[in-house]
C-alpha cells in the first residue's frame, strides 16, 4: 500500500527507481521517454501515426508497473504503479495547437470545436492535476 504518490516528468525513467519507490511505499505516476531496452516489448516501435485520438495502449511490466501510451496531440508514454486500466473520466479539453503532424486527427475528430467533452484515462487525468 502506498502511503505517498510523486508525479514526475520523465527525468526520471529508470523502472529501478520506480521499483525503490514502491519498495518504500512511494507510488509514481509519471511521463516517460523512450530509450533503448525501453518500454518493453508490446509498446516499444510505435509511432502516433498507428494509433487513432485518444488511444490507450498499456501493459504491466516485469516490476507490475503500468506502462501506457495515449495519444492527444502526439505519442505521450506514462508510467503508473497506482493505477489500472479502464478507468476513465469526462473532462472538457481544448483542442491541441494544429502540426504537421497531428492535423488530420484532430482535424477528423474536433473540427473546429475549440473545446470538447472527451472521456481521457484516469491515469493522464491525474497526472494532468497532480503536474500542474
Amino acid at each position: 500500500m502506498e502511503i505517498f504518490c510523486v508525479a514526475m516528468d520523465n527525468y526520471f525513467t529508470s523502472p529501478h527507481v520506480i521499483k525503490h519507490l514502491r519498495t518504500n511505499g512511494i507510488g509514481v505516476v509519471r511521463t516517460a521517454r523512450m530509450r533503448k531496452q525501453w518500454p518493453p516489448p508490446g509498446l516499444c516501435n510505435t509511432q502516433a501515426r498507428n494509433f487513432d485520438f485518444n488511444e490507450f495502449r498499456s501493459l504491466i511490466d516485469e516490476h507490475g508497473t503500468l506502462v501506457a501510451q495515449w495519444v492527444h496531440n502526439g505519442l505521450v508514454l506514462l508510467v503508473s504503479t497506482i493505477h489500472h486500466v479502464g478507468k476513465y473520466v469526462l473532462v472538457n479539453r481544448r483542442r491541441p495547437r494544429i502540426t504537421a503532424k497531428n492535423k488530420t486527427h484532430v482535424m477528423k475528430v474536433r473540427g473546429n470545436n475549440f473545446r470538447m467533452d472527451i472521456f481521457i484515462p484516469l491515469l493522464v487525468h491525474h497526472y494532468n492535476q497532480w503536474m500542474g
